[in-house]
């Protein structure tokens, strides 16, 4: 079982590709992983056939266990080669093990694609449902008949799910360990709206990077009592996913216009919502962004994804009157909350990075000075 994020410590294999007998060539993707956070295809390491699969599709494996051998030919196991050399990423090192598992393999549910895509939808196990078409094969209504069957929500004990756990974990982590402050200050968004040429997030995202580059101290990690500042603006952008909360990376922000960062941000979020999101964007970020405001939140206090040392949560915009010039106007404002690491900075070096993330919102950029 492949290491795929540092959050995780063990995952599922959601689905075997190919049977034990079955010849494989390196690189056929044989088998799909399920993680606390995404979907990943598994590859053959060689080419030869598949010996043994120790670990059943819907069995979690800890990070490490073999899920299954390749072998060539004439027996002899196939070894997986070491990944290349990567950068190493301030929050963890993260070794990848080798392909494995371990379970008794159990045979794949036959149901019609119709009823596959049914019990996605309802949430129900094809293992546990009595197909009652020819050679029990499953018919959407065999679906819906077990789904009408299970025990009511009140009755039901639902266990978290890899990515539940994993972010209950780090939350729970963070919370535990790390000494949070708070501070919330309102922001003009006049101007920024008055662009309409992005979305609301990339400007303050963008905002957020360019203002970082003055104020290193927030930005970057706490690792064994030494704090480690990034090189640049590696902004995390929070992505709500019906599994629950993923971080997608937006790389050197700092040197990205809004524009640009705009379309980076939807097509990550459609990955995560989809579960292909690109195990490098989910780590390696400096700083988080977080909003709730399309649900209507006023402001809120965001958990700081530790090692890092601060976060930004995002309210909604309210229509507010505010005094300019000695005359009374109406802006559009929201609330910016700063959560920062106290063991890491003092309340007036998070201060002036809150109120320089505002003035670069009210202040609008020349137009050379975005990329």
């Amino acid at each position: 079982m492949p290491h795929l994020g540092h959050t995780m410590d063990e995952g599922k294999v959601a689905e075997w590709l190919v049977s034990e007998g079955d010849s494989v060539a390196q690189g056929d993707i044989i088998a799909t992983v399920e993680t606390d956070k995404a979907t990943f295809d598994i590859e053959a390491p060689g080419d030869g056939v598949l010996i043994a699969i120790h670990v059943a599709a819907g069995s979690m494996a800890a990070v490490g266990d073999t899920i299954a051998t390749v072998g060539a030919s004439g027996g002899a196991t196939i070894a997986i080669p070491d990944p290349p050399p990567s950068p190493p990423r301030a929050d963890a090192a993260m070794p990848i093990p080798t392909l494995a598992v371990q379970a008794e393999p159990a045979p794949r549910a036959r149901a019609i694609p119709a009823a596959r895509a049914l019990a996605a939808e309802l949430g129900v196990d094809l293992a546990g449902v009595t197909g009652t078409g020819e050679e029990g094969l499953i018919s959407r209504e065999d679906v819906a008949a077990a789904a009408k069957s299970r025990p009511s929500p009140a009755d039901a004990t639902v266990p978290l799910s890899p990515m539940r756990r994993a972010i209950a974990a780090a939350t729970a982590g963070s919370w535990q360990t790390v000494p949070h402050v708070a501070l919330t200050a309102p922001a003009d968004l006049t101007q920024v709206l008055a662009r309409g040429k992005s979305s609301l997030t990339a400007a303050i995202v963008r905002a957020t990077a360019r203002a970082l580059c003055d104020h290193p101290g927030l930005n970057g990690w706490l690792v064994d009592g030494a704090f480690r500042a990034a090189s640049h603006s590696d902004i995390a952008v929070a992505v709500s996913t019906p599994d629950g909360l993923v971080t997608a990376t937006i790389p050197q922000a700092e040197r990205k216009s809004e524009a640009v960062i705009a379309t980076e941000i939807a097509t990550l979020s459609v990955a995560a919502r989809h579960g292909t999101l690109d195990g490098a964007r989910m780590t390696g970020a400096s700083f988080t962004v977080s909003s709730l405001g399309r649900w209507g939140v006023q402001s809120f206090a965001p958990i700081i994804a530790a090692p890092q040392v601060a976060i930004l949560g995002v309210g909604r915009i309210d229509r507010v009157a505010r005094e300019i010039r000695g005359g009374i106007r109406f802006v559009s404002e929201v609330a910016l909350t700063l959560v920062f690491d106290h063991r890491a900075n003092d309340g007036v070096a998070a201060a002036q990075l809150l109120a320089a993330i505002i003035a670069n919102l009210e202040t609008p950029e020349p137009p050379e000075a975005t990329p």
